[in-house]
């Protein structure tokens, strides 16, 4: 390998929407002739394909980045400067039952991968896993950055930084989505305005919104005042001043939160309930119904990649928001050429200052010559802070629990949740999900 190289080492090269977006992004990247690509899967034919559509998409942007696929994982990251993960422990079949087994005790989720019973059971699976990887990083590329993106986010980022210390950050585009969505509804053309969120993955909070010097938090509450629903609404499949479980948070800690109502009403115990109809309240059967969906075409683009792979099929231009924030990072860190974003996942260690310093948090940060600086925004309201440290700190419970494969500190962990609340409910929830997937979760059995 060329050191003069700058290398990526995609850890789960089989995601089939991820992958290929960030091959197109990193091929058209000002630096991409001097990359070169690690590819790794527990599949070794799909990183296999993947490395075969990944050089075609180098030739299709005129880039001569080499793509690579590796049968070992610590083979793969040696010597790379960064490492991304889009791994999902179980596959689709685990995600499923996150959801399935907590309705069997009358819970429900409307994604299940981040919070609530569905989260924890995630992390107990997730968090061992990246935190190997991790080990391995330490092992053989010290100095690489770890860009993460598999959830539960939090709680991944948390056990990495805790148990090897390497540098990691959290990706998500939750926020940046609820940004464009806000400015799209009431009708302002991005140009000109500043906006600052904080929070936790999947409960951030803006903070501030400014267009020049014009405060826009008033005509955001008009809007929302005018537009969204309540208890009844119809289903929500879209975000936007309409959804009503953004609405009454907004209503009740004078803050809007994001991203979204499928994934913020699983922080809070009461709007995830059903009409006598067997559809959510408050227009969130919709979340739930995408999420499924999502769930279900899993797999379904392995056809077309395949016929890419060996030439049958055009490889078409393709775009990945989050694969292209993840280039953006890399081209800060390698040319210290300063980068704004709006929101990582990273160590609090004061960003917020009323939140513990060891909980992962989401801020904006400066990328560049000094590697990931974090904005400190200060505190937040006492009321989210409440909320946000008790998240943080079963989180932090979780995450120990799946290291050191504590059966008592998961059941306490999914006791602690507000969608669980109930210890007979923790235990039934914990057992069923050993026995649907022992090779994961067996550590936890009695």
């Amino acid at each position: 390998m060329n050191k003069s190289k700058k290398v990526f080492t995609l850890i789960g090269a089989g995601s089939t929407v991820f992958t290929p977006g960030l091959m197109h992004d990193l091929a058209q990247s000002k630096l991409s002739d001097d990359f070169e690509v690690h590819l790794y899967d527990i599949n070794n034919e799909s990183a296999e394909i993947m490395a075969r559509v990944g050089n075609r998409i180098a030739t299709l942007h005129g880039s001569k980045m080499v793509v690579k696929a590796f049968t070992s994982q610590r083979d793969a990251l040696k010597g790379t400067d960064f490492v991304t993960t889009t791994i999902a422990v179980g596959a689709a079949a685990g995600w499923k039952a996150d959801l399935e087994i907590p309705r069997k005790y009358g819970i429900h989720q409307t994604v299940g991968d981040s919070v609530g019973p569905g989260g924890v059971l995630r992390a107990l699976r997730h968090v061992p896993a990246l935190v190997s990887i991790a080990e391995d990083i330490a092992d053989v590329a010290p100095n690489a950055w770890y860009i993460n993106y598999s959830n539960p986010l939090t709680a991944n980022v948390r056990g990495i930084h805790k148990y090897t210390g390497v540098n990691v950050v959290g990706l998500c585009h939750g926020t940046m989505h609820t940004r464009s969505k806000i400015l799209a509804d009431l009708g302002i053309e991005d140009v000109g305005v500043e906006t600052m969120f904080a929070g936790l993955n999947h409960l951030c909070w803006l903070l501030d919104i400014k267009q020049g010097s014009t405060d826009l938090y008033p005509k955001l509450w008009q809007a929302v005042s005018a537009k969204a629903g309540d208890i009844n609404a119809p289903i929500n499949y879209e975000e936007g001043v309409h959804s009503p479980v953004s609405a009454d948070l907004f209503k009740t800690f004078g803050l809007y939160p994001a991203p979204g109502d499928r994934h913020v009403a699983e922080f809070f115990g009461s709007y995830l309930t059903q009409q006598d109809s067997g559809e959510l309240h408050w227009g969130l059967q919709g979340g739930l119904n995408m999420t499924e969906l999502y769930i279900g075409e899993k797999g379904d683009l392995w056809e077309e990649l395949r016929a890419q792979a060996d030439g049958s099929a055009p490889v078409h231009k393709r775009d990945n928001q989050e694969a292209e924030r993840l280039v953006s990072i890399a081209e800060a860190l390698i040319t210290g050429k300063s980068h704004v974003e709006l929101a990582v996942n990273v160590p609090n260690n004061g960003a917020i200052s009323n939140l513990p310093p060891e909980a992962v948090v989401e801020v904006p940060a400066v990328i560049g010559a000094n590697g990931v600086t974090p904005l400190r925004v200060g505190a937040l309201p006492k009321a989210i802070a409440t909320v946000l440290t008790q998240r943080s700190q079963q989180q932090e419970l979780t995450v120990t629990a799946a290291r050191e494969q504590s059966r008592e500190m998961a059941l306490q962990a999914l006791y602690l949740d507000p969608l669980v609340a109930s210890y007979q409910k923790a235990t039934g929830i914990l057992n069923d999900a050993i026995s649907f997937d022992s090779k994961h979760l067996g550590g936890f059995a009695e």
